[in-house]
């Protein structure tokens, strides 16, 4: 765990397709890496990230722009991923106008059917870059929960995770919450509304939950016949690219 992105982690050892393990030291996942450590620096250097796909929105890159992996010579993707309350916008207003428990679960429902096709964009990337032997790969935003966690979701389906192996990476960021950063969220999320938040509705804005993720794959199945059909037509993940990118992210049979 790095000390200034306890949500940072290695995909490597999750199972795939027939069993296969994801190699390590391929593609990880975390919340923004702001101001590492000289210990966090020495441990990012061993993992040697040279493509980072930063999922978080203009406004919340414009407060740290990924300096440490910018001048480590990374290739950097900045998508301006907007669906999180913490991105200024709609969600941000709706959550502004009424942060009440259930509002606030409702909220994230609609965020979380919002957030495969603002991903999708990433995710084609992403697989394209795995297919033609890219360098170790991060996928990150704000927290690494929600945007992360629907697309880290998603290439995990496409490397044949099942669905329950999925959930259990999802809810992991649930066990990576420190008090540092639930301080952060209860700061970030009382500037958005103006007053400090309930403590319910806090808890579901700074953690995930079963249901939330649940809502992204209900989403695929109805517009799309399932995340299969959703990342073929909307991320170019053919049959063939899949394949290749199984080939290359897990352990050999």
């Amino acid at each position: 765990m790095l000390e200034c992105a306890p949500n940072f982690r290695d995909l490597g050892g999750l199972i795939g397709d027939r069993g296969r393990r994801v190699r390590p030291g391929l593609v990880f996942r975390s919340d923004a890496v702001l101001r590492p450590t000289e210990a966090d620096i020495a441990y990012l250097r061993e993992c040697r990230i040279g493509v980072v796909m930063d999922l978080r929105s203009s406004s919340e890159a414009a407060d740290d722009e990924n300096e440490h992996f910018r001048e480590n010579g990374a290739e950097l993707f900045q998508l301006n991923v907007g669906t999180d309350v913490r991105a200024k916008g709609s969600f941000w207003e709706k959550l502004a106008s009424d942060s009440s428990p259930q509002t606030v679960r409702d909220l994230l429902h609609s965020i979380y059917r919002s957030i495969p096709m603002a991903v999708a964009p990433a995710l084609q990337i992403v697989f394209e870059r795995i297919e033609a032997g890219s360098p170790p790969i991060l996928i990150h935003c704000a927290a690494g929960k929600d945007r992360t966690g629907v697309a880290v979701a998603l290439l995990l389906h496409a490397l044949g995770s099942s669905m329950d192996g999925i959930m259990k990476d999802y809810l992991e960021t649930q066990n990576r919450l420190t008090q540092a950063s639930i301080t952060r969220s209860t700061e970030t999320l009382a500037a958005i509304v103006g007053e400090p938040l309930h403590p319910e509705s806090l808890s579901l804005l700074s953690g995930v939950r079963r249901d939330f993720l649940k809502q992204s794959f209900s989403w695929m199945d109805r517009k799309y016949d399932g995340a299969d059909g959703f990342l073929e037509s909307c991320a170019g993940l053919t049959n063939q690219r899949k394949a290749a990118i199984r080939r290359a992210l897990l352990e050999p049979e």
